[in-house]
């Protein structure tokens, strides 16, 4: 069997002795071994080492190696197939889109929590998305690239712009708060719906493959949308990119409508 390609995680270090005291060994394990599955080194799917290669790789008996790997089957990073091994725990979100498309929401709705964080903002003209905010061409406009993570892997990459001067302050918010609807909240946008969502597939480019910690060699899912608030201005006009093998988009209808 093909040992795991060695790591220069800090976790590593900590085993080696200098701050082991602060944290049980097993837990920096955990860590260690977290860290490897969001960086790809162990893929969804794929069986992990035996009990005797990863306690070896750490320097630990097989009881702490295995109280680090019982914590990880609770947080859904792996699973244990009686007879077979333990492996990377497969990572497909149902992801829906309706009226009211929230990712914290569709998530929930599935067990799983996602991380939010602003990767960078920017302010520019209007002008690619003036014609679904419905403003002059050289208004200008905040806009926020954003990544959602699940189980500390990245599954989704936005990019949205959001008119200015109404949300002025808006990347301040979501760094703070991790969460693009409590930030739109904070600035006075109690509920948004969709207006418009179109769903296509490309390949992704360099700096969006290593973003989504994917191959560029492997399609994404794209949803170009418009978000409005309830008066019917839109708010937002973006693109999402989902790494296709962690995301399948369902179209529902909305609570009460006809299907």
């Amino acid at each position: 069997m093909t040992k795991p390609t060695p790591t220069t995680d800090t976790s590593d270090a900590v085993l080696a002795g200098g701050t082991a005291d602060l944290r049980s060994r097993w837990e920096v394990i955990a860590d260690a071994m977290r860290a490897d599955i969001a960086a790809g080194r162990f893929a969804p799917g794929q069986r992990l080492p035996n009990e005797q290669l990863l306690a070896e790789r750490f320097g630990v008996n097989r009881h702490t190696l295995r109280q680090a790997m019982q914590a990880l089957v609770r947080e859904g990073f792996v699973q244990v197939r009686q007879g077979a091994g333990t492996f990377v725990r497969e990572l497909v979100l149902d992801y829906a889109l309706q009226r009211r498309t929230r990712l914290t929401e569709n998530l929930a709705d599935a067990g799983e929590r996602a991380a939010r964080e602003l990767l960078e903002h920017r302010e520019a003209e209007a002008a690619p998305w003036a014609k679904d905010l419905r403003v002059p061409a050289r208004s200008p406009v905040i806009v926020l690239t954003t990544r959602a993570s699940v189980r500390g892997r990245p599954v989704g990459l936005s990019v949205g712009a959001y008119p200015l001067p109404r949300f002025a302050g808006l990347a301040e918010r979501v760094a703070e708060l991790g969460s693009l609807t409590q930030a739109l909240q904070a600035l006075g946008v109690r509920d948004y719906t969709r207006a418009k969502s179109i769903v296509s597939a490309r390949l992704p480019t360099a700096l969006e493959a290593d973003r989504l910690a994917r191959s560029a060699s492997q399609p994404v899912l794209v949803v170009s949308s418009i978000d409005i608030d309830a008066q019917g201005t839109p708010i937002r006009s973006g693109v999402t990119l989902f790494a296709a093998d962690a995301v399948q988009l369902t179209v529902r209808p909305d609570e009460g409508s006809k299907a």
